[in-house]
């Protein structure tokens, strides 16, 4: 198929594929797809990985990845797709935007109006959608160069989240983005709360574990609602005496 230019695979269902025991090995050789312009990849990361691990595709210009309510979400193979892609060199910004049933996320690079990479969650629970987008970034992606950082978060009822959910997942879910200098925070209470907590349990060395080139914080209220103070004086204090300062606007 070396005029290719939009591949699509997809299952009806997270049953619809073979039993794993029935399928025959995948070839060792990797096919290269010249002209894909876009691709839709399947929705089980262990079929996603074996798919990716026996394609190139040096000029795809748009990957779509969707994940339907899976366990494991650890795909490095996306990493090595991406490296083998000319346009996915330097990523500029990204978006997570998680709602009462997904959670999308999006990455841009400066030239591009349109998304390169969107990954799209199909899951209920707010720590659950956190810790499975937490686990696909920090095992799929490099961001050396992203520098801006969107997170927005609307739900239309109370967030459905266990009793024992931890900061943790916040910091875990920001790791990979190193080099982001503008966070953009959208979010309602109580969820906002909990993400000012997290920030405000780094302390001392910690301070510069998680968005070490951090230089501002843009709170924006939802549906033109006003909201309160945002509690992250310890985070904000810390981070200028440990030499890298934030402003926090509103």
């Amino acid at each position: 198929m070396s005029r290719l230019e939009t591949l699509r695979l997809g299952f009806q269902s997270p049953r619809s594929h073979p039993d794993p025991a029935s399928r025959s090995p995948l070839p060792l050789t990797r096919s290269v797809l010249p002209r894909s312009h876009q691709t839709c990849v399947p929705r089980r990361s262990r079929v996603l990985g074996g798919l990716l691990a026996q394609i190139e595709i040096p000029v795809l210009n748009q990957l779509w990845i969707e994940f339907f309510m899976d366990l494991d979400f650890v795909v490095p193979q996306v990493h090595q797709l991406i490296s083998h892609t000319e346009s996915f060199k330097t990523f500029h910004a990204a978006s997570v935007y998680i709602s009462n049933h997904t959670v999308l996320f999006s990455i841009w690079s400066e030239t591009n109006h349109s998304p390169d990479l969107s990954v799209a969650i199909s899951c209920r629970d707010l720590d659950y959608q956190l810790s499975s987008l937490a686990q696909f970034c920090n095992s799929s992606l490099l961001l050396p160069t992203l520098t801006h950082l969107d997170i927005m978060i609307r739900l239309n009822s109370q967030p459905h989240w266990n009793d024992d959910m931890e900061t943790i997942q916040w910091l875990e879910l920001l790791g990979p983005f190193t080099a982001v200098k503008s966070l953009r925070l959208q979010i309602d209470d109580p969820v906002r709360r909990h993400f000012c907590q997290a920030l405000e349990e780094l302390a001392g060395e910690r301070v510069t574990e998680v968005l070490p080139s951090l230089r501002t914080i843009i709170f924006s209220s939802l549906r033109g609602q006003e909201h309160g103070p945002e509690s992250i004086e310890g985070f904000v204090a810390a981070r200028k005496l440990a030499g890298h300062p934030v402003a926090v606007h509103r």
